[in-house]
């Protein structure tokens, strides 16, 4: 899969992240019916999206082991993506549809804050960590 695949993804990623905050917001009974099924989707394309570039990533890092500054990003790479994730288990974890329903400002603040991050980690991989990595810029 190439970088411009991963853009791609980031992308989507990123709008699905946006449908669950639209449906929290407007939060409508319609709306938070749907909930359920943007949530699992959300949960599906950042697993199989992770996964791919995991391998992806890892296949590129013994290549590196004489560079240390594309080691450290590697590592962070890592660290803060098992971070990041562990994160959203935990928000899925304490956030089931009953108490977003309840107290729809609450579940809007935590998952605001990982939609924040997430931006913040697509930007990161697309602008800093593709091209020092994978050798070309994600998008073109």
């Amino acid at each position: 899969m190439s970088t411009q695949n991963f853009a791609h993804q980031h992308g989507e990623l990123l709008a699905q992240a946006n449908a669950i905050l639209t449906a929290v917001t407007v939060g409508t009974e319609a709306a938070l019916r749907d909930l359920p099924a943007l949530r699992l989707g959300f949960s599906r394309l950042i697993n199989s999206h992770c996964s791919v570039e995991i391998r992806l990533v890892n296949a590129r890092t013994p290549q590196f082991d004489q560079d240390a500054d594309k080691r450290q990003l590697i590592r962070r790479f890592h660290d803060e993506l098992l971070m990041w994730r562990g994160d959203l288990m935990d928000c899925n974890a304490k956030w089931p549809q009953r108490r977003v329903a309840e107290d729809r400002a609450g579940f809007l603040i935590v998952f605001r804050g990982l939609t924040d991050r997430l931006k913040g980690r697509v930007r990161w991989e697309e602008e800093i960590f593709y091209p020092a990595i994978m050798g070309i810029p994600a998008r073109r």
